[in-house]
């Protein structure tokens, strides 16, 4: 198939000044040509692919997911009134067989955010975490995938060498060392599928110094996304019939990438990040965006019609991965069970009782107050904090297992602490005012403090007064000891309004804290709230 690269070359060649003289009685003919194929061009260029009715025809389709965080087992769907189980391995595997059946040809990818949801990716194999989810990533057969921010919460050391169990490649072309070269790999995946020429490049979390704790991302750093696709999707073009992007930056990054490459020759953006279940492709400067939610509960199917160097027409769904009535035999069947052994052996015993319901929210939520007690007295603190965004789960009332706390806390955070003088503290708490009201992050959820926010007059931002520590009036003068994950520590600018403190390390995991405070009590109680007014 023609190139864009090869039509604007021709253009040009028409474009070529020429002495008119003899050549008068042509000059009519020649510029309505030009004229027809500038037309032509600018239609190529602008024209947004538009949806095919029915069934296509299509000659190329796309499956995809994302930020499936390890989710290998089903669970029951939330969205489901009669608690249908949905996800997991089998399931995706069961309906990639039938989906494919319907797709002359196609490839499978996946954006990122594999690890970090189920203890499954903890266990070690020759010393590496993660490899059972290469494993079944393997037997299911993807092309490509990329490194997501939560890829490093194993830490650089460990996700290098789990990068190597993978049988397909793990783009990321934006991630660097200090001397600018990619960690990763960075040069696009070429692939041929039923006669169309697929350039597959990759970028991950723009963000990622924001969500990732500085130190598993020591001596790294973040290239610009732009320059590289631009230059990629050059180098790319002349030889391909479409061109592919997978993103971590979440559906609002990739609009905005997808508005500042239009006309690019990009086609696709498959994403992840922000968990977005996309029901249809959404179509922004002439390149189509999908994501598929998370956990390994939907699968994103794209059908596209491919021809003369463009996306003629296109269908997008998501398939739910429902495993409630799945059979499923073989080598990969045996393989999830016996990693489900594993995990169930190390993590299934049940440590104690919670009396109610604890649920997470955007402000001040019980399952918040109640992890920050823990670790308040865990550290012996006067005040500990945490980021509500560590928080992955509720816990329903019942029987409390170490599984169930390590699907709320999945990362591999540790228990710090910060010695603060009250001044400080104040501080602290303003900052986390701002945070409640302007909602430009996550507030932490508080314990041993407690405050009202106080919205700023004419515009300025947001305070927290009457702040009391163990009950009593702030002291700005004295010295307070505050508990928090290493991750709030190292993300202080964001979290705590300041540069990253000195801070001591417990050497204690925030999820084997909180086991050992559950086992402790025997029967845990929802705490009262209250604490941000």
């Amino acid at each position: 198939m023609p190139s864009r690269t090869a039509d604007r070359a021709f253009l040009a060649t028409l474009r070529r000044p020429r002495g008119l003289g003899a050549t008068l009685p042509v000059v009519l003919p020649v510029v309505l040509l030009l004229a027809a194929l500038l037309a032509a061009a600018a239609t190529r260029a602008d024209e947004s692919p538009a949806p095919l009715a029915g069934s296509g025809p299509y000659n190329l389709t796309i499956f995809h997911t994302n930020d499936t965080h390890s989710a290998f087992l089903p669970r029951a769907a939330e969205w489901s009134k009669d608690g249908r189980l949905a996800g997991g391995v089998l399931a995706l595997a069961h309906y990639l067989e039938m989906e494919r059946r319907t797709a002359p040809a196609s490839l499978l990818v996946d954006a990122g955010d594999f690890m970090t949801g189920n203890p499954v990716c903890n266990l070690k194999e020759d010393g590496v975490p993660g490899v059972a989810i290469a494993k079944m990533m393997n037997a299911l057969g993807y092309d490509c995938g990329l490194v997501g921010n939560h890829e490093f919460d194993i830490g650089l050391p460990d996700l290098e060498k789990l990068a190597k169990k993978f049988d397909y490649p793990l783009l990321a072309a934006d991630i660097v060392d200090a001397g600018g070269k990619a960690v990763f790999r960075d040069t696009p995946v070429e692939i041929t599928r039923g006669g169309v020429r697929i350039g597959i490049m990759g970028v991950s979390c723009g963000g990622m110094t924001e969500v990732v704790a500085p130190s598993r991302f020591a001596g790294l750093a973040m290239a610009a996304q732009l320059p590289i696709l631009r230059r990629q999707a050059r180098e790319l073009d002349p030889k391909t019939d479409l061109l592919v992007v997978l993103s971590h930056d979440g559906v609002e990054g990739d609009r905005a990438l997808a508005d500042s490459l239009a006309g690019s020759g990009i086609d696709v953006i498959v994403g992840g990040h922000s968990h977005t279940r996309l029901k249809e492709p959404e179509l922004r400067g002439g390149i189509l965006i999908v994501q598929a939610g998370s956990a390994m509960t939907n699968l994103g199917r794209l059908d596209l019609r491919v021809a003369n160097d463009r996306v003629e027409g296109y269908a997008g769904q998501l398939v739910t991965l429902w495993a409630d009535s799945l059979a499923a035999t073989g080598k990969l069947a045996e393989t999830v069970q016996g990693y489900a052994d594993q995990v169930q052996k190390q993590y299934g015993r049940v440590l104690g009782t919670l009396a109610g319901d604890l649920r997470r929210g955007k402000g001040e939520n019980t399952l918040g107050d109640w992890i920050a007690d823990v670790i308040r007295e865990a550290a012996q603190a006067d005040v500990a904090v945490l980021n509500g965004g560590g928080i992955r789960r509720d816990l329903p009332a019942g029987p409390l297992t170490a599984l169930l706390v390590h699907e709320v806390l999945p990362f591999a955070n540790t228990l710090v602490t910060v010695k603060m003088t009250g001044a400080e503290v104040q501080s602290m708490a303003d900052c986390n005012a701002r945070g409640q009201v302007g909602g430009d992050h996550g507030i932490l959820q508080v314990s041993g403090i407690s405050y009202v926010v106080v919205p700023g007059a004419g515009g300025a931002p947001a305070t927290a007064g009457e702040v009391t520590v163990g009950g009593k009036p702030l002291d700005p003068a004295r010295d307070y000891v505050v508990a928090m994950p290493d991750f709030v520590a190292m993300m202080a600018p964001v979290y705590l309004g300041r540069e990253i403190p000195p801070f001591t390390d417990l050497g204690r995991e925030l999820s084997k804290v909180v086991c050992d405070a559950v086992e402790k009590a025997g029967t845990v109680q929802v705490p009262a709230g209250g604490r941000l007014r």
